[in-house]
């Protein structure tokens, strides 16, 4: 059993940390122990994700992080996001994972959220399992954020009929083999590539 700090794992949180710091940070360490503030700005127009997981990251390095907006919520460019406190060392030591974290599931928000604005609430706008290893349940948030459907988290969430289920073995197959195996509980959706295949 791992214990989980607030939205990550300790594990993962410390997979980053210690991806990102490496064997020994010699630049962090040219900065004496002072105190500091700082502030996170966001550079441009955007849905603001990301911000709980930087306000974990920042709390692993003893820094006090206050968020100054939510996530998914609009945030106009040069807006502060983010207000740090603490020890000047940490915040070099915890920033680029922090806004690492902040600009990838903010690009993911803002992009989904222009395709739910351009569909115009006729249709569902959902991702994929087609993730950056590791990071899936930071990036279906981010859909989820931006007001996009999560849709599957692995291959055990549904049954997904695609193209090349249908080329091995038929549709009608797939169906009645899919009907058999699977939980009365579990969907089962066919993926279909225009208007005329349904």
């Amino acid at each position: 059993y791992q214990r989980r700090v607030h939205g990550m794992l300790t594990s993962e949180l410390e997979r980053f940390v210690d991806e990102d710091l490496g064997e020994w940070d010699d630049s962090s360490s040219l900065v004496p122990e002072v105190k500091a503030n700082a502030v996170i700005i966001a550079k441009e127009d955007c849905i603001i994700s990301g911000l709980a997981e930087a306000q974990e990251i920042f709390a692993y390095f003893g820094l006090k992080a206050a968020l100054l907006y939510d996530d998914g919520e609009y945030v106009p460019a040069e807006a502060q996001v983010i207000s740090v406190r603490g020890s000047a060392r940490a915040v070099l030591q915890a920033e680029r994972l922090a806004l690492n974290f902040m600009a990838r599931m903010s690009g993911i928000s803002t992009l989904t959220r222009e395709c739910v604005l351009s569909a115009g609430g006729q249709v569902r706008i959902a991702a994929t399992r087609k993730t950056t290893p590791g990071f899936r349940v930071f990036e279906k948030k981010a859909v989820f954020l931006g007001g996009g459907d999560t849709h599957r988290f692995n291959l055990s969430d549904a049954v997904l009929i695609k193209d090349n289920h249908i080329k091995i073995l038929g549709l009608e197959t797939c169906l009645r083999r899919a009907k058999e195996r699977a939980s009365f509980t579990k969907k089962i959706e066919v993926e279909v590539e225009n208007l005329e295949a349904m």
